[in-house]
């Protein structure tokens, strides 16, 4: 008897690892960016909507080319259902967001490259001096980078408290062939 639930709980452990990557790779395509062929890498990142520009960590050179592939859902006003929309954003342009001649809430990227930073003596308050670059991402996009600096993630959108939601973007560089 005890042979018999042992072989019973063998079968069904084996059935269940039969199905389990069946199961596992049901990652909504939303959720995690495809690995491309061709492509490597570099970093996965989390933007989420309210907060503003979020830091990749990535330093860059002008010129180096990026892959972006980015998916996900957000809320550019939250508990708003029309306010909704994935990394290409809403038909609506306004001269305040970054890019004004993109549509808000689309996904987009920076590269800051500072020039001094000082503090002012009085506030001691520490003053920065910059070069920024914006460029839109949308779905996906590949881009030569700008100018020499630290690679920034956000949403084309000026006012971050009232959103809600993430996209999940995929950095890639194209694999070197030599």
């Amino acid at each position: 008897m005890k042979t018999r639930k042992s072989l019973l709980y063998l079968v069904v452990f084996l059935i269940t690892l039969t199905f389990l990557p069946a199961v596992a790779q049901e990652i909504p395509p939303d959720v995690v960016p495809r690995q491309e062929e061709g492509l490597v890498l570099v970093k996965q990142v989390e933007v989420k909507a309210a907060l503003g520009w979020v830091d990749t960590g990535l330093d860059v050179r002008e010129s180096d080319r990026f892959v972006f592939r980015v998916s996900g859902t957000i809320s550019l006003q939250k508990g708003n259902p029309v306010a909704s929309c994935g990394p290409e954003g809403l038909d609506l342009q306004t001269p305040q967001q970054p890019l004004p001649d993109r549509n808000l809430g689309a996904a987009v990227g920076k590269v800051v490259k500072v020039l001094s930073v000082t503090k002012d003596e009085e506030t001691g308050e520490e003053i920065r001096e910059e070069v920024t670059s914006v460029f839109y991402l949308g779905a996906g996009a590949e881009v030569p980078m700008p100018l020499e600096g630290r690679l920034y993630l956000g949403v084309n959108d000026n006012v971050y408290a009232d959103n809600d939601g993430q996209f999940v973007v995929a950095i890639m560089k194209k694999e070197k062939t030599d």
